[in-house]
């Protein structure tokens, strides 16, 4: 009877630390590497938007500095002397 509990106690724990290193493989495989994948992909697309968003306001920053620059080349127009009117007041009719 000795040799027979033994054995039935070290093949449970066998199939326990089998059955534990099968879910464990699951959830590494299933879970932690899809997630560590997601992540990664995120924070490079995240990477990705700044700098395009950077370059994109770099280039804006330029054209405005070269229109700037274009405006104060340019003389500026000179108001125009002629008078458009008299100014006519209208009342409202009720």
């Amino acid at each position: 009877m000795l040799f027979g509990s033994t054995f039935a106690n070290i093949m449970l724990r066998v199939i326990l630390w089998i059955l534990l290193g099968y879910f464990l493989y699951q959830f590494v495989v299933k879970f932690l590497i899809p997630a560590f994948r997601v992540t990664r992909q995120v924070r490079r697309q995240v990477k990705d938007f700044k700098q395009h968003m950077n370059q994109a306001h770099a280039q804006q920053q330029q054209q405005q500095f070269q229109q700037g620059a274009a405006n104060t080349t340019q003389r500026p127009p000179s108001p125009s002397k002629e008078k458009a009117g008299d100014y006519i007041d209208f009342e409202e009719l009720k």
